[in-house]
């Protein structure tokens, strides 16, 4: 795939409009970064519950301390640095075809990868996903395996893993959208701000 650098977002004017095929059916979906947000953070709630599974499961391998001793300031630096792979990761999960687009917003507080390109409903909820899987996922699982005694590196790798998968409640939204408004074998694409599925 071809990652272009866009650059600064300021408006929906700045994102490409496509020729789409007749039977293209518009997202159900906030339309606006704002509303989008709002939506997102109900994602908080299921990323609560499984982190807090997560660390209920290791106090029953032998953790002993609280919850909230768990978080510190480097895990999550670490989490909002890597805000600018998460974006190429989505980005590398597109099609070899595809150009993504790369845009950043100050207003919103967003970075995000953008491809107008025709995609399937499981490559785009595989594209979606893959960064809170690598940054998210697999940080909390390893943390399992961290000795007791290595508290402030277990500290890091938990509060990195926990707010990396809080930096991903806009992917979810996402795949919910896709998961319960696209048929099987339908084809996502973008255009403009808004989403469309269609089947081929």
């Amino acid at each position: 795939m071809k990652i272009v650098w866009k650059g600064k977002y300021i408006s929906k004017e700045q994102l490409p409009i496509v020729i789409l095929p007749s039977n293209a059916v518009k997202f159900k979906e906030p339309s606006t970064f704002l509303t989008l947000n709002l939506f997102a953070g109900i994602f908080v709630i299921p990323v609560t519950i499984i982190v807090g599974t997560a660390f209920y499961i290791k106090t029953l391998l032998g953790l002993t301390v609280d919850f909230y001793d768990m978080f510190d300031i480097w895990g999550m630096l670490i989490a909002l640095i890597m805000i600018i792979p998460h974006e190429f990761l989505h980005a590398i999960a597109f099609p070899k075809q595809a150009e993504v687009q790369i845009w950043y917003s100050i207003k919103n507080m967003m970075l995000f990868a953008y491809s107008t390109y025709p995609t399937s409903k499981l490559r785009f909820i595989y594209s979606s996903l893959l960064p809170s899987i690598i940054f998210g996922v697999v940080p909390l699982m390893a943390w399992f395996f961290i000795p007791n005694e290595f508290f402030q590196a277990s500290k890091t790798i938990f509060s990195f893993a926990s707010f990396s998968l809080i930096l991903g409640i806009g992917d979810f939204l996402n795949v919910y959208n896709a998961a319960i408004q696209m048929p099987r074998n339908s084809i996502i694409q973008l255009s403009g701000f808004h989403s469309y599925w269609y089947l081929q």
